[in-house]
Parts: C-alpha cells; structure tokens; sequence
C-alpha cells in the first residue's frame, strides 16, 4: 500500500509541471497571436489596402465553379444579423435545454464576445472598404473593413461548436462527421466575404487570427469553469 501511495504521489508530481507547461504554452501563443493582430490592425489602419490584396481578390472573384455563388451567399447570410441573433440564440436555448447549461452559457461568451470585439475594433482601425473602382462590389456596406466581422464572429463561435463536439461526442464516426460539418462554415465564410467584395484578403485574415484568439480565450476558461465546478473529467467524451 504504501509503495502505491508513493507510486502515484511521484506520478502527481509528474503531472504537475506538465499541466503548468501546458498553461505557458498556451499563454505564450495567445500573446504571440494577439502581437500578430495588433500589428496586421496597424498596417491596415495605415493603408487602405495591401498589393496583394485587390490581385488575391480578383483571382477570388475570377473563380467560375456551377453553385460556387449561392454557396458563399448562403454561409454569409448567416452571419448577418437578424438571422445570427435566432440562429446564435436557438443553439444556447438547444445547450441549456439538454443539460449543458455552462456550454450554452460559453457559447453566449464566444458570440457576445466575438462581436464585442468586432464593435470595438472597427471604429479604431476605421479602415474603407473595397472600391468597387478595384474589384466587384456586391453591396456597399458602411462599416470599417478591418476585421472582417464574419470571419470573426464564425471563428469563434463555430469553433466552440467544434470543440464541444470533439469533447463530448464518444462516437468516433459522429464526432468526426459533425466537425467537419461544422468546420465548412469557418473556412468558407472568408473566401465569401472577398467573393462579395465586402473585405480584403488581409481583412479576412485578421478575422481569423482575432477570432482564433478569442476561441482560444472562451475554451481556456470553459476549461477552468468546468474543472472548478465539475470536477476533472465531467463533460468529457470516453475513448470509442
């Protein structure tokens, strides 16, 4: 018994620095990632557009794919408001309604969340949007350009909806299934919103990056929360 004891008080010692590595590396990359935005807001606040953004666009908008438009017109329209807030706000009701009420409540985090920052940014970098002198111009929008607020918005909230499924869903199939399913509109919505002419490449790369850290800082503190009041291991799927 005791040789047991000794056993696993040496194998908690041997986890402890690993978890606080784990927790470094976290913070690191998410400082590194937030110096990489603040940077990219610098530059576009500076120019109105990069070289390589009106020649990426037009390659973009160039493309001749049957269906390829209605498409990225339909994973944009859920994006826009007032269909994101019913959207957004069924899913919360969906989570809390079956029992995960601090995975409906960190799913209200990511969307609030996510388009706080987008209100915050924008009027700060106050950069224009495409001239349709340049490229095709779906619709003249009056907002700023930088960051795109789709691409922000989908990142971060389609992302928590992946992680909660890799997490939660034990069936291997499923698991993989539904997050690739929910995977499309990530990587769709940014080559939708050039398409359109609504932003610049560059726009929607700083969506993505200040989407990817706002994600990162929702599923970090979903993973205190759920360790504090859950204990290790609740919500977690089992290996299929």
């Amino acid at each position: 018994m005791a040789s047991e004891a000794l056993v696993a008080e040496v194998g908690h010692e041997q986890r402890q620095p690993d978890t606080r590595l784990r927790s470094w590396r976290f913070l690191v990359i998410v400082f590194l990632a937030t110096v990489a935005a603040s940077a990219l807001a610098f530059l576009a606040k500076s120019v109105p557009y990069f070289p390589f953004d009106v020649e990426m666009t037009r390659s973009i908008q160039s493309l001749s794919i049957p269906g390829l438009e209605t498409l990225l017109r339909a994973v944009a329209w859920v994006g826009f408001p007032p269909q994101s807030n019913f959207i957004w706000g069924a899913l919360i009701l969906g989570l809390f309604v079956i029992g995960l009420r601090l995975e409906a409540a960190m799913f209200a985090f990511a969307a609030v969340g996510s388009a706080a920052l987008w209100f915050a940014i924008v009027p700060l970098v106050d950069r224009p949007r495409p001239s349709p002198e340049l490229v095709n111009v779906a619709m003249q929008l009056p907002t700023g350009s930088f960051p795109s607020g789709h691409v922000l918005n989908l990142t971060a909230i389609f992302g928590f909806l992946i992680f909660l499924v890799v997490v939660t869903v034990s069936n291997v199939i499923l698991r993989r299934v539904l997050a690739a399913l929910l995977a499309v509109p990530v990587l769709i919505i940014g080559i939708a919103r050039v398409y359109e002419g609504a932003h610049w490449p560059s726009d929607v790369l700083g969506g993505y990056v200040i989407g990817g850290i706002w994600l990162a800082l929702t599923i970090g503190l979903y993973q205190t929360l759920n360790k504090r009041f859950r204990g290790p291991g609740r919500q977690q799927r089992t290996p299929a």
